[in-house]
């Protein structure tokens, strides 16, 4: 049968010129947990998440309007039992207590440069090293979270890209895959933020992920209706589409 719709959403919650009709909270990211069989979806529109069981994607529970801040990307780590919610109009992280699905904390990211203001965007988990990469869009910058302890441990500034959006990470190597939109580029950074590679990808880079299998990074290329295809080290190696 097919998946249930997401949830209506209240009149109330939906922006100014936005769609007529039956308005539904808005999916942007997803996240699963498989130790409790669900899945997390952001409702960017209306500032919120929501958690729909894996089984037949039955709503679990979906979270007051306003609970995360224009909520762009989700990530579980659930062997500390948690969810982290990027809050994209904030230099916060929002903390979900998987067990009891509430709301935990957040944890405020400071940027390194002076006078700007983080925003977290995508998110990349390392569940074994419970490590959670943050990127920022408005200073081009990505965090680095213990999600055992919710520090942030460190921030590294992404030479060459502007409008960092999408983040992906190797986690054997520890090295760090930049999307950015804006610049049209792949920033790859080792793990003490040295760069790489910077390599033209294609108009308008949304998002990147790496399989550290294959040895490949994939980004999508919003603007261009492609996605590029690069080597671990930042070097191009195929090129699909376009796409519609």
């Amino acid at each position: 049968p097919p998946a249930p719709a997401p949830q209506r959403a209240p009149a109330a919650a939906q922006p100014a010129g936005g769609p007529q009709g039956q308005p539904v909270f808005a999916v942007y990211g997803v996240g699963v947990d498989d130790a409790k069989d669900t899945v997390w979806v952001t409702n960017t529109r209306q500032n919120t998440v929501a958690v729909y069981r894996q089984a037949d994607l039955s709503l679990i529970k979906q979270f007051d309007p306003e609970a995360v801040a224009h909520a762009r990307d989700i990530a579980v780590d659930s062997g500390v039992g948690k969810a982290y919610a990027s809050a994209a109009t904030t230099p916060n992280i929002v903390v979900i207590d998987t067990a009891g699905l509430t709301v935990a904390k957040s944890i405020p990211i400071r940027s390194l440069r002076r006078g700007a203001a983080f925003s977290a965007l995508s998110l990349s988990l390392d569940a074994a090293a419970h490590k959670l990469y943050v990127v920022s869009m408005s200073t081009n910058e990505v965090a680095i979270i213990n999600t055992q302890t919710d520090e942030v441990e460190k921030v590294l500034p992404v030479p060459g890209a502007k409008g960092s959006i999408g983040i992906s990470h190797d986690p054997r190597s520890g090295r760090i895959y930049v999307a950015a939109q804006e610049s049209d580029n792949l920033v790859v950074l080792d793990k003490d933020g040295k760069v790489i590679a910077d390599t033209p990808v294609g108009a308008g880079a949304l998002n990147v992920v790496f399989d550290p299998v294959a040895q490949r990074a994939y980004v999508s290329n919003r603007g261009a209706g492609t996605i590029a295809v690069t080597d671990a080290d930042g070097k191009l190696v195929a090129n699909l589409g376009p796409a519609p």
